[in-house]
């Protein structure tokens, strides 16, 4: 069994706006915002949302701390954070974006009282943290994660990863999600190294950033990475960066190759999800070396009757986990991915569930039947095949089918980030069914091969 004791490192710090937040600080808000939280009943769950890791950092360990368990929404949508409020009415963080008619009761209008000051707060155990992400049928499904397993998971990349100096954490990712959870926040915490509390947008920051540290760690994605790769301004810095970090999604073998020409330097790029966590790692330095995925200490990959991967894991305390993908995998442990099983796809490291997406549009009083498609294309784009209702269809008539398209557009931007959003629209009179009431993916695919 992997060991798991870990501590808040007394050297960890975080950066805001160029200015250091150091462990005394933190330890002083995160005080602050228990004395918060004395109206709640002992292990009680509380929705948490904060775009500022700093912010965040202090909310999620006094809630944890004191015995709380954490729900996190995967983004601020406001249809997200209401239906994660129906769950639990407790919110903390930034309620910007939730709507007037939802009943909550936000900690952050709580008064509090004079906090205690300590620097022997313990590094959390007993609760757990809750993401709420799509599975195979289409609903949002909470993965609970207990700090236990987290723990664990955190001393698996101490071992796997060496960082013998101390590091500034740079972050294109968010702290709600498990990667950037782990990545840019509780690692780096537990380890003494420096947090950087934006999640950064554009390289140029990134390299504004670098020319004031002396060693970075940046964690970043597939798609920011491939962008990256066109014009990187990061080149005059790279002697800074020692280590990059991807996850997300599939990271193209030729972006991975340019990286590593332009920074002198690997990207790791680390494969999981939300119910296992990290799986497994590997570095591509030349496009045309198919290099296998080495397993993180305690996981062990095999594969069933069906190809499909299935995980033993120490880490997670669980046999036998099916994984949505098939993969050869090799004697010593290693495996080769060969492509994902269900519905669920990503789209530059967001996580959408297709039949989640269809069922949401489908609630529109103008969609009577909806399928989407992922189009073959160089970038993945979604396709909606629609048939609308008789009013829609009066609408399409006098409006066109760019006011439809905005429309259905801004009706799945309440649940959906814009990402996800499907591209190009399809209005048809009937969806073609066969013979054997099945849809055919090529007869659908076949609409988006045609011109608009």
């Amino acid at each position: 069994m992997v060991s798991s004791n870990l501590k808040f490192h007394p050297d960890a710090a975080f950066v805001i706006a160029g200015q250091p937040i150091t462990h005394t600080q933190f330890f002083a808000d995160i005080a602050a915002y228990q004395s918060k939280l004395t109206a709640l009943k002992a292990g009680s769950h509380v929705v948490l949302f904060h775009p500022d890791t700093y912010q965040f950092a202090v909310r999620l360990f006094a809630l944890a701390c004191s015995g709380h368990n954490v729900i996190l929404p995967p983004n601020g949508q406001h249809e997200t954070l209401s239906l994660l409020l129906a769950q639990s009415a407790f919110f903390a963080g930034d309620a910007t974006n939730i709507d007037d008619d939802v009943l909550f009761t936000n900690l952050e209008l709580s008064l509090g009282h004079t906090p205690l000051q300590t620097n022997r707060l313990q590094w959390p155990t007993n609760t757990a943290v809750i993401f709420y992400t799509s599975g195979s049928s289409g609903q949002s499904k909470p993965i609970v994660k207990p700090w236990r397993v987290l723990n664990r998971e955190l001393a698996v990349l101490s071992m796997s990863f060496d960082l013998p100096s101390q590091f500034t954490f740079l972050a294109t990712v968010s702290h709600q999600h498990i990667y950037g959870l782990l990545f840019r926040l509780l690692w780096p915490l537990a380890k003494g190294h420096i947090i950087d509390s934006e999640q950064i947008q554009y390289p140029e920051h990134i390299a504004q950033r670098l020319k004031n540290i002396r060693y970075a760690a940046l964690v970043s994605s597939p798609a920011q990475l491939g962008r990256l790769c066109a014009d990187n301004v990061l080149i005059p810095e790279r002697d800074k960066i020692k280590w990059l970090f991807s996850s997300g999604g599939p990271l193209n073998n030729e972006h991975a190759e340019t990286l590593f020409n332009q920074l002198a330097r690997p990207a790791t790029q680390v494969f999981g999800s939300t119910e296992t966590g990290g799986i497994a790692y590997r570095q591509v330095t030349q496009a045309a070396v198919d290099v296998p995925w080495q397993p993180f200490n305690g996981n062990f990959l095999s594969l069933n009757h069906e190809g499909r991967l299935m995980l033993d894991s120490a880490i997670l305390e669980q046999s036998n986990f099916p994984l949505d993908d098939r993969a050869l995998v090799h004697k010593n442990g290693q495996f080769k991915l060969l492509g994902r099983i269900d519905r669920t796809i990503k789209i530059e490291e967001k996580r959408l569930n297709l039949d989640e997406l269809e069922s949401y549009l489908q609630s529109h009083d103008w969609v009577k039947e909806v399928k989407v498609v992922v189009i073959p294309a160089k970038r993945v784009q979604i396709g909606a095949v629609v048939v609308l209702s008789d009013e829609a269809n009066k609408e399409l008539e006098q409006q066109g089918k760019l006011a439809i398209n905005r429309t259905l557009q801004a009706h799945l931007s309440n649940r959906f980030e814009r990402i996800c959003l499907p591209r190009k629209w399809r209005y048809i009179d009937a969806l073609p069914f066969n013979s054997q009431a099945k849809l055919s993916l090529k007869t659908l695919e076949q609409y988006f091969a045609k011109s608009e």
